[in-house]
């Protein structure tokens, strides 16, 4: 099977004699209670030494820290949910290098990170993994804050089980097997049919045109991987863009 049509299928992913498997729908809230140990923002500490840390020891130095042990137990409960087996642990070695044993297989601190990348991956979970200035950061939580304002409340998981089961007709008990790759992924192509379907409608009505056949939509059609923070931070390329669009032009700031 291709590397390609694993996740779609929902199959697990192989490292270092290891099953990764993908979580089930049915393990929703587990899975997004547990994976918040991976979703500190490590990069928002100014510290040198926090910065040159791997992520695993930036976790394990937070769990000496009053309520830390916390994080630990998340992350133990997430690896048992990801490997399937009780047979977990955490150790340290005589030269007090922290690792973790899965079913007999040690994984060191280069294996976490990649573990974690292949956790984003299978399950669609964003990693706030790059740094970004603090003065940055703010101005996107601020974008995304005045966004929200003006957008209508996205329906929370809850609902989306609920829309993927009467649009679908999928049995709930069969929703409840899906990935959750599959389950977000089959709710983007299935909104993406419907927004083709108004389009064509609406273009075979006559009640709008396209310049160029080729832009009508197609059930069928490629969608973007939407790009981090594209919703709220424009290129300078796609600026200009838009200035030229609008008959101005890009260079006029430039100038002054």
């Amino acid at each position: 099977m291709s590397i390609s049509t694993i996740k779609a299928f929902g199959k697990p992913t192989s490292y270092k004699g290891l099953h990764l498997h993908p979580i089930r729908m049915k393990d929703a809230d587990e899975f997004y209670d547990c994976v918040q140990c991976l979703l500190l923002p490590k990069n928002d500490f100014q510290e040198p030494e926090v910065i040159r840390m791997s992520y695993f020891m930036f976790l394990l130095a937070l769990s000496q820290n009053k309520d830390g042990n916390d994080l630990i137990v998340k992350l133990l409960a997430l690896y048992r949910l990801i490997f399937k087996t009780e047979n977990i642990q955490l150790t340290v070695n005589e030269k007090g290098m922290a690792f973790i044993i899965v079913d007999g297989i040690s994984l060191h601190e280069r294996d976490f990170d990649k573990i974690k990348t292949i956790i984003s991956e299978q399950n669609l979970i964003d990693l706030d993994d790059e740094f970004i200035d603090p003065d940055t950061k703010k101005a996107i939580q601020d974008a995304r804050a005045f966004m929200a304002k003006r957008k209508t409340r996205q329906a929370d998981i809850e609902q989306q089980i609920v829309a993927y089961h009467c649009k679908s007709g999928l049995p709930y008990h069969e929703i409840q097997n899906l990935t959750l790759y599959q389950f977000h992924k089959g709710l983007v192509r299935m909104d993406y049919m419907i927004s083709s379907d108004a389009i064509l409608n609406a273009r075979y009505s006559g009640m709008v045109e396209f310049k160029n056949e080729q832009d009508l939509p197609h059930w069928l059609g490629h969608i973007e991987e939407p790009k981090k923070n594209e919703d709220v931070i424009m290129t300078k390329t796609a600026f200009d863009k838009q200035m030229k669009q609008l008959g101005l032009d890009p260079s006029f700031n430039k100038k002054q």
